[in-house]
């Protein structure tokens, strides 16, 4: 039977308390950065803004069917804000989303197209593009709230015209005009990713 030296003993007892120290190191690091905000990235890698703090839309009060729709429920939504009469703008858009949902392959499964708009808008939903696979995929999704209820959600007439919302239902981020389709796309990958649900 080998027996180890007390010399051994004590340079495997400091290389045990050396691995331990490396292991720690990334967590100390990591708590002093959330505790005291240093270190911290100065921006962020999103292009959108970020929605925080909304109800989600699941328990919005929907115009019509009060019950939030069950082909949309556990999936990724691109929700096209229209307050009015869809203009240039919400056409170029509806196009764009269109387009996005093509761009994302298989993933795109994994996403709804919803259009939003008060009760007395009446804006048609858009003819899905050709191309896009299954029929539950492809067409349109209708939300409608009341005007009243649209005036009493004030970042709903910030100038979003498009919201990403999670499979909880919860908006994710917004996009003005200024934003273009590249800037939505990116962020939907990266959400789609880093998530496992939907």
């Amino acid at each position: 039977m080998y027996v180890l030296s007390p010399q051994q003993i004590r340079r495997n007892r400091r290389r045990l308390l050396l691995l331990l120290t490396l292991l720690l190191v990334p967590f100390v690091l990591a708590w002093l950065m959330v505790r005291f905000q240093v270190w911290l990235p100065a921006q962020t890698v999103n292009k959108g803004a970020l929605l925080e703090q909304q109800t989600p839309i699941s328990q919005w009060p929907l115009a019509g069917d009060p019950t939030f729709p069950e082909p949309l429920k556990q999936h990724w939504l691109l929700v096209l804000v229209t307050p009015d009469n869809c203009g240039e703008a919400c056409s170029q858009w509806q196009h764009r989303l269109q387009q996005i949902h093509k761009a994302l392959g298989k993933e795109g499964d994994r996403v709804r197209r919803v259009l939003l708009q008060p009760d007395d808008a009446g804006n048609p939903l858009p003819h899905p593009l050709p191309g896009m696979g299954q029929q539950e995929v492809r067409h349109w999704h209708s939300l409608m709230l009341t005007r009243t209820d649209w005036q009493s959600r004030p970042w709903l007439t910030a100038g979003y015209q498009v919201l990403i919302v999670d499979p909880r239902g919860n908006p994710v981020t917004g996009y003005c005009p200024r934003h273009t389709g590249a800037d939505l796309l990116r962020d939907l990958k990266r959400l789609l990713r880093a998530s496992a649900t939907g």
